[in-house]
């Protein structure tokens, strides 16, 4: 005879009880302890399979929720740093890191850089793919055409396509005015007032300047010069860009009316960073010269085409002062005994937020000027300004 449990045998006996009231024929087994075991076993099983769906689950979210924009920087020391590309620049690149946010690295100690995003490289107007990186060289491919290699050192610079389209225009300015100690064709001390507009967007680069002079002196009746110039460089290949320039400019102490000139041309960046620019310029130029007195140019054409040379450079010290070279050469095509060269040496000291004090010196040398002119004018000037 089996013997049970007393709760067992009430619960069965009652539920015998109630199946026969309804007529059901109720049929009870045995329990076995070692079905508990098994529904123990079984329990586990699920409980493992449960635990197993939430972590993919919670890596699918994890995933779902890092940025598209992902990438590795390796550096040459083997540290492989996760995040975002920003920029590159011509000697450094910026990078969002995962951990240590922005940050900014020289080329020279990036190994390789990998990123699925589509690129805006200078020069071209497609999005680029970056689909390797090694050996200091960018293997790219682009809408327009087939894959190529570029120099990673060389790269002026690369972003996000996304962030390019973005881009706004960037516009910087500055205003100064200064003492001026000119000889030459105006023997003056006094003061020069002059402002500049840079305006950039994209790949266009304006730049706007205007110049006034004033000679207030007894002897002389008041000598003036007014100078108004407009450039514009377009970025159309990696570190060429096409340039067109014209200005107008009077001025009475040289016997110029009205002086114009505009031309066209094609120039190389080397550099073009916060810290340091060097480019060089080529091109003709047509030039329109309407004087004072015609009788004191006797000789001269009113109109002529040149070829045009210029070359500018900036570097900026790490504390601050900043020194620039710009220097410009026509040449008549007409006469090679007529030509015309200038030269602008400064030097730019930060005083606080936006003002600056600046020092420069002039050069200006005409070989064919008018009568009672001389060939070769400089200015010293020193002054204050504000920049924006």
């Amino acid at each position: 005879m089996t013997t049970r449990p007393l709760g067992i045998a009430a619960s069965t006996r009652q539920k015998r009880d109630m199946a026969s009231l309804v007529g059901i024929a109720v049929s009870v087994p045995t329990i076995n302890p070692l079905y508990f075991n098994h529904y123990k076993i079984n329990a586990m099983v699920v409980l493992r399979a449960v635990s197993k769906l939430t972590s993919i689950l919670a890596l699918s979210l994890s995933l779902v929720s890092l940025p598209v924009a992902a990438g590795i920087l390796t550096l040459n020391n083997g540290d492989r740093i996760h995040g975002q590309l920003v920029l590159v620049e011509r000697e450094a690149v910026v990078w969002n890191s995962e951990t240590f946010g922005e940050i900014r690295l020289g080329k020279d100690k990036i190994l390789s850089l990998d990123t699925d995003v589509e690129l805006k490289i200078a020069g071209r107007d497609d999005p680029c793919t970056l689909a390797g990186h090694r050996r200091e060289k960018w293997e790219l491919y682009c809408k327009e055409g087939s894959g190529y290699l570029v120099d990673f050192p060389a790269v002026e610079r690369a972003e996000p396509y996304a962030q390019f389209l973005g881009h706004p225009v960037v516009v910087h300015g500055s205003v100064s005015v200064g003492g001026v100690l000119e000889s030459g064709n105006r023997e003056r001390e006094d003061l020069d007032a002059k402002a500049k507009l840079d305006v950039r967007h994209d790949d266009w680069h304006h730049l706007v300047d205007v110049l006034y002079q004033n000679q207030d002196n007894i002897e002389v009746e008041g000598l003036e010069k007014y100078r108004l110039g407009y450039s514009l460089r377009w970025i159309f290949a990696q570190q060429w860009f096409a340039a067109a320039n014209t200005s107008v400019e009077r001025e009475e102490a040289r016997n110029l009316d009205l002086s114009s000139k505009f031309g066209l041309g094609l120039g190389y960046l080397f550099y073009d960073t916060d810290k340091k620019t060097l480019s060089v310029e080529g091109g003709l130029s047509k030039l329109r010269e309407r004087f004072i007195d015609p009788a004191l140019s006797t000789g001269q054409d009113d109109l002529y085409a040149a070829a045009r040379a210029a070359v500018n450079y900036r570097y900026k010290f790490d504390l601050g002062p900043e020194v620039y070279f710009d220097q410009e050469l026509l040449q008549s095509l007409d006469s090679s005994d007529d030509y015309q060269s200038s030269a602008k040496l400064g030097l730019r000291m930060p005083l606080a937020a936006g003002l600056l004090m600046e020092t420069a010196y002039y050069w200006l040398y005409d070989s064919t000027p008018s009568l009672e002119s001389v060939e070769e004018d400089t200015k010293l000037t020193v002054g204050v300004g504000y920049q924006w």
